[in-house]
């Protein structure tokens, strides 16, 4: 597997990433060998996607080294990004742009588009889009009276902009996420009904998952939520 990160003048905090990876055989209808381009890297979630496309990739081949001296059209595009905040707390006030993912999100399905790239594997959160109404009434006050109901517009927008770009997607809503080890992965309907109030899943979880969800296409252009 090659990696080649490329980090914005404009906001070094942002980190494009992209990774080669051999895809199992046993997933015939995508092909062996996938570019996945990651954008958000340095986030994080985005560290643990790519520690587990590195865990996935088999740098053995003459091939594969090439590969790491020539750029390539990704196959795939995985986006981990999230709008920065003031603190690491998830009620600290936003420090970004009030569209930051949503344009971001648009401008990588223009791009896809022009160089025939199908499919993008998003990282949003359990309350997104129509699974806002099987949220807990008490977490969508919470949401309503902090400052992270701005990061859920920006996801609402991003929803929108993906789903009107005509795409593939998966849209990944998972629940709060804690720093636990990895464990099994939960897949609920799309609009989160009977997620418990407590629900939670690990970040390594949806690392791996997000990764499950770009070398498969069984849950192409559909947004689950997810949990342990």
């Amino acid at each position: 597997m090659s990696i080649i990160y490329l980090r914005s003048p404009k906001n070094p905090a942002t980190c494009w990433t992209m990774t080669r990876t051999t895809i199992p055989k046993s997933h015939h209808s995508l092909p062996l060998i996938m570019h996945i381009l990651i954008i958000g890297g340095s986030g994080r979630t985005g560290q643990l996607t790519i520690e587990e496309l590195l865990r996935r990739g088999t740098p053995t081949s003459r091939d594969d080294v090439r590969a790491a001296f020539r750029a390539d059209v990704p196959d795939v595009v995985i986006v981990t990004l999230s709008a920065p905040r003031a603190s690491d707390s998830p009620f600290a006030a936003p420090i970004s742009p009030p569209r930051l993912m949503a344009d971001c999100n648009a401008n990588v399905a223009l791009a896809m588009k022009e160089f025939g790239v199908k499919k993008v594997v998003i990282l949003q959160a359990f309350g997104v889009g129509n699974s806002w109404k099987n949220m807990n009434c008490a977490l969508q006050l919470l949401m309503k009276k902090s400052n992270m109901i701005y990061q859920y517009e920006d996801h609402n927008h991003t929803d929108r902009e993906v789903r009107a770009s005509g795409v593939d997607f998966v849209l990944v809503r998972p629940a709060r996420l804690v720093d636990t080890d990895a464990q099994n992965v939960k897949l609920w309907p799309q609009d989160g009904k009977g997620v418990p109030l407590m629900a939670s899943i690990s970040r390594v979880s949806v690392a791996c998952w997000l990764v499950d969800a770009a070398e498969r296409n069984d849950w192409d252009n559909t947004a689950p939520v997810i949990t342990n």
